[in-house]
């Protein structure tokens, strides 16, 4: 189904941009938000925007409240929520069992992967976009990464399209979406998947400079139309800052991942070790997260509801810090909520590994980075004391929407219809 405005556009675009985002807003799912900012960026400079994505359980009208000036062409997951994990009765955990450890053995698919059972959904809700309106410039964003191949088979019917392939995290190159468990079989289909991707279109896109270093290694020949697309930040969520306003508090807005509850238990020690501090850290997560009940029944740490961007940026931007606990597989993952916390000027106290996180925090002194081991006998001091953080060090208003956009027009422009 599509959910198109109603009122005429008062202004004409001079593209027509399809984004394939398989995960998009209302969801909270990873990997949603960045293509619908940079979606609602594209619109209001005045280009026609549709957006191809998974069913993401929207109500009725949310679009067209919510994404007035995007056409939002909504389809079936084709992937069972089990297949993720999230079993419910036992004749899902046993179709989950003969998937997984069996049936995946004898198939050359990632069975991890969302969109590989989409193609013929994907393909041919974009073919009838063309024949309303031709599609100038193609956008697809993985992961799921089977996505970035059927936009190469798209612009190999349509060659005259221009293919933007953006790469958010790592594929055969990372550990994630099931990688590390594929048989060579399953893997050579992989690399020949994320092959046509790069090979087939004109921008290859992705948000850290690291990631572009491993793809240049892979992929020499294709270095030229490589191009840096930051996650960025829109200037127009966050209410009008209040210098007089006094912070107070500890605050987290996201996913709370496995692999933490050792810190969890940790913290629960240093804040009974150090009373006087009266920490109080508010954790904004959709999460079901039941050992925060468990170890805070005094309220030290709060999980509460999901709030709108807006509440929630001017909620950051009266704490303290932005406290964060990473496992160590997230290490690299700089999410479109870093460059958001920095526009706040809150700092980072950031619990995890070293890694493009670490560095990110520490290299523009955003901030503080703390190991796991050294929890206890370092994070007490930073509990009422001074956090380090450099107003202005980091050029925070180069990573605006208007910005980062501008500058993939241009990189798009730069390397023209030629893949």
């Amino acid at each position: 189904m599509a959910f198109a405005p109603d009122r005429e556009r008062a202004l004409k675009a001079s593209m027509h941009v399809a984004v394939v985002s398989y995960t998009f807003p209302p969801s909270r799912e990873i990997g949603g938000r960045r293509w619908a900012k940079f979606s609602q960026q594209l619109a209001r400079m005045g280009h026609t925007v549709s957006v191809v994505c998974a069913d993401n359980g929207a109500p009725e009208g949310w679009y067209l409240q919510s994404c007035p000036d995007l056409e939002v062409n909504v389809l079936p997951r084709c992937y069972p929520d089990w297949l993720s994990g999230q079993t419910r009765h036992f004749g899902e955990k046993l179709a989950y069992h003969m998937v997984t450890r069996i049936a995946s053995r004898f198939l050359a698919r990632n069975w991890f992967d969302k969109g590989a059972g989409w193609k013929s959904e994907m393909l041919g809700a974009l073919e009838a976009l063309h024949a309303r309106k031709p599609i100038d410039v193609l956008v697809v964003t993985g992961a799921p990464f089977s996505t970035l191949a059927w936009g190469a088979e798209f612009r190999r019917r349509h060659p005259q399209v221009s293919y933007v392939a953006d790469m958010r995290d790592p594929w055969t190159w990372g550990h994630g979406y099931g990688m590390p468990g594929l048989n060579p079989k399953q893997k050579a289909l992989q690399a020949a998947q994320e092959r046509l991707a790069v090979e087939s279109c004109n921008l290859l896109c992705f948000p850290a400079p690291v990631m572009g270093e491993v793809l240049a290694a892979k992929y020499p020949e294709a270095t030229t139309k490589m191009h840096i697309l930051p996650h960025a930040y829109d200037p127009d969520k966050f209410p009008p800052a209040d210098p007089s306003c006094i912070r107070k508090g500890f605050i987290y807005g996201g996913t709370l991942y496995n692999g933490m509850e050792t810190w969890f238990r940790d913290l629960a020690d240093i804040i009974r070790e150090h009373p006087r501090h009266n920490f109080q850290w508010d954790v904004y997560s959709g999460t079901p997260y039941p050992l925060i009940q468990e170890l805070f029944p005094d309220g030290e740490v709060r999980l509460r509801q999901p709030v709108s961007e807006e509440t929630l940026f001017g909620n950051i931007q009266h704490a303290r810090a932005y406290m964060l606990f990473f496992p160590e597989r997230y290490k690299d993952f700089i999410s479109t909520k870093f460059y958001e916390v920095v526009y706040t000027g809150t700092p980072f106290v950031y619990i995890g590994y070293p890694g493009e996180v670490s560095r990110f925090i520490t290299k523009n002194r955003l901030g503080v980075h703390i190991l796991p081991e050294e929890m206890r006998e370092r994070l007490p001091a930073y509990l009422e004391g001074d956090i380090p953080f450099e107003p202005g060090f980091f050029p925070i208003e180069k990573y605006s929407f208007p910005v980062v956009t501008q500058a993939l027009l241009q990189a798009l422009d730069r390397v023209g219809n030629k893949a």
